[in-house]
């Protein structure tokens, strides 16, 4: 070969450079996929994590219950021809096998009626010898249940002015625990199991295991696992072989509220690992057929650098440029006509790459907007009304949670299946983003488009059993329908994902159409976050109190601090809009600051009248709570007001406190620390327990309007706060009720124990002035016991 030729010299160049751009290309490629184990790896650890923590919550819930038990009257009598009458009725079907009491000698009575002597057994060491409050056994064989199921006891002390005069026990069998670990879901060949300390088996997906193994029947070597079962290691993961030799990755979470148990998820790490292989092995495999591909391109390619060449070129930069619809001429009798076939095929797999969706193999957004003009211009010539729809699943990061991200990638896939047989053939549909659909519909008519949405609303609105989890599907359809031909499709797309954005604000699980009202509430929403913007500094805002009063003193003892806003265009905002929007803008931050500050300010005005006892209570936004700089934040405006942090209350929503647990935790316990009082606003309304609650540095919880407005109305309502109140009590934490208007009301939480109560019936947020004024009010105490 002749290097020096044309042919030559381009051939040589053209393989140098294409193997360098390939051997670079698998080099940062297999880069990345060496992240994707370790991403594995955590995921799976999440999931132990999560699981663990499920567990650790029944056990705390079965030590809380027992605890009650143990605290009531009937039990600290200790009176055993009382309490038969009164424990048997305490057992819950499905949830205990029996309970038992026990006085200081061991000398008890189950509620199954046998006298039992417990004093050989753990309980009684660690609870009447020991001095433990509560106890959780390990799984054993009772001599009084049935000799082949295993039991689990729950144990606290019975005390009675500070003597120990007993224990009470709840009975539960270890088929619990074995459910929770059969339920665990991990592939083809993962399981889980409940170790101890020692390594011996508590549970195991594997019902033929059977009772009290170790775990060095299953895992060769255990000695190198033992810091698995040290409950202070928390979680992580080990990687080992089995008794067969294959190599398995074990994740592994203790469990704070249990006698030293470690849940355990074991996973062949080569169905861990699958997926990583799989994409190693194809990408390799296509670099390899592309550098084939392109090596026999360059051969032809190089023979001719006439015209067909410079067309070739030209093709070359369109397709540089992103235009992936151009068409190389195979029609040429030589080497660049096999080089045009060759580029139009990888075009092909290029296309299919960037037009379609990987997980459902629907078009994505690219692809369904690229056809989108020509679809909608072809089905107007024909119909006199077209129609963009946006369909998104609501609450999809709860069925993620829930069953992962295979559980979710499968919610969407049926979902597509279901939307591809409801769309018609002139139709279009994508993928939008995430867990958000597009389609593009016909009509003869509005009637018959909004009888399409209505139909396709009921059909997503489905039921799905996903991993043997049941899920009912809820979605949110955003609608723009035009008849006009001049509009472009790209502001109907807009329109839609503004119907459904609209959808979701009012709740979701439902559709909405675009029309001007909507786009004059966004503009007229702008013009107030463009206002809002500069409302601090034209010192627009202000704010207002509500007097709190306790209701053993019938005495005000704080305010509630409230923001209003005094613009010329803007007083007809409400105050939950006006939160709304800036949360919603990011100016929620700087605001709050604000209202904080002018909170302690005042706070401390009338401290020095003389009103030293009062606190302020400050509501304080999940966005503005969630800041890194919040504690720090709230130190310097007390440090910069001299203001004692025992006056200052800050009050987080329920549903606030119960996002990002372990952050929240971790911050209210910084506040608690500095002296600052900490309340749950809105309690009630979400969908969390007040046992859960005893983890939290609170010190009062707010029971919402609502309840109390329907003391009268609703005997749920009744109950409910009856309930909190109650439980609070046993918890040390004051309750304060909201929205209270009639004496009636007073009366019934007065009965119940309520500690404190605000609303219009002592007085609606005022200015400070008002405010001195109740102060001075010598009646307010005759108004509320009238």
């Amino acid at each position: 070969m002749n290097i020096k030729s044309i042919r030559s010299q381009m051939l040589i160049y053209f393989i140098v450079a294409l193997l360098a751009l390939f051997g670079f290309l698998i080099y940062v490629v297999d880069k990345e996929l060496q992240k994707l184990p370790e991403h594995m790896m955590l995921q799976y650890q999440e999931i132990a994590n999560a699981r663990a923590d499920e567990i650790d919550k029944e056990l705390h819930s079965f030590i809380q219950e027992v605890k009650m038990v143990s605290q009531s009257p009937v039990v600290q009598s200790m009176d055993l021809d009382v309490i038969k009458d009164y424990l048997p009725k305490l057992v819950l079907d499905g949830q205990h096998r029996n309970m038992t009491i026990a006085k200081t000698d061991g000398e008890g009575w189950t509620t199954l009626g046998n006298s039992i002597d417990i004093s050989d057994q753990e309980q009684f060491q660690k609870i009447i010898v020991e001095g433990n409050p509560s106890w959780i056994s390990q799984p054993f064989i009772s001599p009084y249940a049935d000799t082949d199921i295993p039991i689990i006891i729950i144990s606290h002390e019975v005390k009675r002015n500070e003597e120990i005069v007993g224990l009470v026990n709840i009975v539960i069998s270890n088929e619990f625990l074995n459910k929770v670990v059969q339920n665990i879901n991990l592939g083809n060949t993962g399981l889980a199991w409940i170790v101890d300390r020692e390594g011996n088996i508590v549970a195991h997906a594997d019902s033929s295991v059977g009772f009290n193994r170790h775990i060095s029947e299953f895992i060769p070597n255990n000695h190198t696992y033992t810091e698995a079962f040290n409950p202070g290691n928390g979680l992580g993961w080990l990687q080992h072989n089995n008794v067969q030799g294959k190599e398995i990755v074990t994740f592994y979470k203790s469990m704070d509220s249990s006698p030293g148990w470690t849940l355990l998820l074991s996973i062949n790490n080569e169905e861990l690992l699958k997926e990583v292989s799989n994409a190693r092995v194809s990408i390799i495999l296509f670099f390899i057929l592309g550098i084939v591909l392109m090596s026999i391109f360059a051969f032809y390619y190089t023979t001719t650098i006439s015209k067909p060449i410079l067309h070739l070129k030209k093709v070359f930069e369109k397709a540089e440029t992103g235009n992936l619809n151009v068409v190389a001429d195979e029609t040429v009798k030589n080497e660049v006509g096999a080089a045009a076939k060759s580029f139009n095929k990888m075009l092909t797999q290029l296309r299919k790459l960037t037009y379609r969706d990987s997980l459902t193999n629907l078009h994505n957004l690219n692809g369904f907007l690229l056809e989108l003009p020509d679809r909608a211009k072809q089905l107007k010539k024909k119909y006199s009304n077209i129609a963009i729809v946006v369909v998104s699943l609501d609450d999809f990061k709860r069925i993620n949670s829930i069953s992962g991200y295979t559980g979710g990638n499968l919610v969407l896939l049926k979902l597509a299946k279901l939307l591809s047989e409801f769309v018609k053939e002139e139709e279009g549909l994508g993928r939008y983003f995430g867990d958000e659909f597009i389609l593009l519909l016909k009509g003869d008519s509005l009637e018959k488009i909004e009888e399409r949405i209505q139909l396709l609303w009921d059909k997503c609105s489905t039921e799905m059993t996903i991993n043997d989890t049941e899920y009912r599907l809820r979605v949110s359809i955003g609608v723009a329908i035009t008849d006009n031909p001049l509009i472009k499709v790209e502001d109907i797309v807009n329109e839609a994902n503004i119907a459904k954005v609209q959808a979701k604000k009012q709740g979701g699980n439902r559709y909405q159409f675009f029309d001007q009202n909507i786009d004059r509430a966004i503009k007229i929403e702008q013009k107030v976050e463009n206002a809002l913007f500069h409302a601090i500094e034209k010192n627009e805002l202000y704010l207002v109190f509500q007097p709190i009063v306790d209701l053993k003193t019938n005495t005000i003892i704080g305010t509630e601090a409230l923001i209003r806003w005094d613009h010329d265009y803007f007083k007809q905002i409400t105050p939950l809009k006006l939160i709304e929007i800036a949360e919603q803008s990011g100016l929620i931050v700087d605001i709050g600051k604000w209202v904080l500050r002018e909170a302690l300010k005042q706070n401390k005005k009338w401290h020095d009248l003389g009103y030293s006892s009062m606190f302020v209570s400050v509501n304080i936004s999940a966005i503005q709570f969630d800041q890194p700089n919040f504690v720090s934040m709230v130190k310097s405006i007390l440090e910069e007001t001299s203001m004692s942090p025992e006056f200052l209350e800050l009050e987080v929503t329920e549903t606030n406190a119960m996002t990002m647990v372990d952050e929240k935790l971790a911050k209210m316990s910084k506040l608690k620390e500095m002296g600052i009082r900490i309340a749950i606003d809105d309690f009630g309304t979400g969908y969390s327990s007040l046992a859960y609650f005893t983890r939290f540095p609170i010190n009062t919880l707010k029971i919402d309007r609502s309840f109390v407005n329907e003391i009268y109305h609703d005997e749920n309502a009744k109950t409910i706060i009856t309930t909190i109140i109650n439980m609070a009590k046993t918890i040390n934490i004051a309750t304060t009720a909201e929205g209270v208007e009639t004496f009636d009301q007073v009366k019934f939480l007065e009965e119940q124990g309520c500690d404190k109560i605000q609303g219009f019936l002592i007085s609606r947020p005022v200015n400070p002035e008002d405010i001195e004024e109740l102060f001075k009010n010598k009646e307010l105490s005759k108004r509320i016991e009238a």
